[in-house]
């Protein structure tokens, strides 16, 4: 039999998990099909954990999956993912990624469900709108989907989260990209986007709580997205590099002629200081680029786990 896994990350949600359980165990009561409740709490410094073991009590299909500190929402969807991998070998079975501040409406996730049994093996969502959310952060938004987009050689779609449903197919191809900065948007761009089905939604206010996200983890976000996915920022190195030294031929032309040719004294000390402190900064910068790339490849070699987590099962 067909069997689905929620992986829904959880992070300081202790007021919205019961919700969201109750409303995601009612919309699938209408659907025909095995499905079991992974709940990755990621390092919650509230009562989250403590919730989630007292609903697994009354919850027969409810997996905690407790990580040892906040290791990002990215690494709590992986380590959700990598709990189903070492659990299925040959079962058909897919995993649908959703948040826990119901954002990410159950009633939605039924849809994505349907459309699984229907076969489609990748479902994807696209938020039409966010009510929690006004023009500051669709502002943020725009800016870090444009800037993603330009500077990366993998194109991320807009407005596409991480709420979304992989058949096996998919969940196998994921995880054998051996990532250490870890973006699933990107990841799954890279496997390919042809076959997805695209189900739009607006996503409701949040029910309690507040948004961890900020613009500094977007900014974040982005550098992760593009210096994993692209080489593009150390192209743009090299042309500028390439395009300044031109532009000292010139600028050393110009001096000569003015020099021997028109005879005119100029002693060029504010332009050499403007040049100088131009060219320094650029070149600080791009070092700063290529420390980027250096340091993930110093960290992607140490081979550290990415999380520590323990798996809680009802019957422990």
């Amino acid at each position: 039999m067909k069997k689905i896994y929620f992986i829904i990350s959880a992070y300081n949600e202790e007021h919205n998990i019961p919700v969201l359980l109750q409303q995601l165990t009612s919309e699938m009561s209408v659907v025909e099909v095995e499905y079991e409740l992974v709940f990755v709490n990621d390092g919650s410094k509230d009562n989250t954990l403590n919730v989630l073991l007292d609903l697994q009590k009354t919850t027969k299909n409810l997996t905690v999956v407790n990580q040892s500190k906040n290791f990002g929402h990215e690494l709590a969807m992986t380590a959700g993912l990598n709990y189903v991998v070492e659990q299925n070998i040959a079962k058909d079975y897919a995993v649908l990624f959703m948040d826990s501040d119901l954002q990410h409406p159950p009633k939605v996730a039924r849809q994505l469900v349907e459309e699984w049994l229907q076969g489609n093996k990748l479902v994807l969502t696209q938020r039409t709108g966010n009510l929690d959310k006004g023009f500051r952060y669709r502002l943020m938004g725009n800016t870090y989907y444009w800037l993603l987009n330009l500077m990366s050689d993998v194109k991320i779609p807009r407005n596409m989260p991480d709420f979304r449903l992989l058949d096996k197919k998919y969940v196998v191809w994921m995880n054998s990209l051996n990532e250490t900065d870890r973006m699933f948007r990107g990841m799954l761009s890279l496997i390919g986007l042809r076959d997805a089905k695209i189900v739009q939604f607006e996503a409701p206010k949040r029910f309690a709580g507040k948004s961890n996200y900020n613009f500094f983890n977007l900014f974040k976000l982005a550098l992760d997205s593009v210096i994993q996915f692209s080489v593009r920022p150390l192209r743009i190195a090299t042309f500028i590099g390439f395009f300044g030294c031109l532009l000292s031929f010139v600028f050393v032309g110009y001096s000569v002629y003015i020099s021997y040719v028109k005879h005119e004294p100029r002693t060029g000390y504010l332009t050499l200081l403007c040049a100088t402190m131009f060219f320094s900064s650029l070149t600080i910068f791009f070092l700063g680029v290529i420390g980027e790339y250096i340091g993930r490849i110093h960290i992607q070699v140490k081979n550290r786990p990415l999380y520590f987590s323990e798996i809680i099962k009802k019957d422990e």
